[in-house]
């Protein structure tokens, strides 16, 4: 055998060494991508299986939410008299905060035709 052949044979010989390497090396890569979706998949799973998230609270009652159109003479006030529970809320001024804060107003002032989400509660579960 010449040198010439037996240089050109050691250089294929690495080459499919590193061809070799790359595929495992890629093969791992895969594996370990597959390992890490399927822990997370079991994971996210489990837990959603644990929750046992409700609108309940421990009176028996729920809490709801309602989407009202502003009529012209409505207030704050008008509406936490209208649908403030007060086993619920120990004010109309707790109410009209919670209003408030979930529908992002700047203050008490709210104008007819505008719309405002407003909380409930009711001892009936609805679907």
């Amino acid at each position: 055998m010449s040198q010439a052949t037996h240089i050109y044979e050691r250089a294929l010989r690495n080459q499919r060494r590193k061809r070799r390497r790359q595929k495992e090396i890629r093969r791992l890569f895969i594996l370990t991508g597959i390992a890490v979706v399927l822990i997370l998949s079991f994971t996210l799973s489990y837990h959603a299986l644990l929750s046992q998230a409700s609108t309940e609270l421990g009176d028996g009652s729920y809490k709801y939410y309602t989407c009202i159109r502003i009529e012209p003479g409505d207030t704050l006030w008008t509406l936490a008299d209208r649908y403030a529970d007060k086993e619920h809320y120990v004010s109309q001024n707790q109410y009209i905060t919670e209003v408030i804060r979930m529908n992002h107003l700047a203050g008490e002032d709210i104008c007819a035709g505008n719309y405002l989400i407003l909380p409930y509660y009711s001892a009936e579960f609805v679907k």
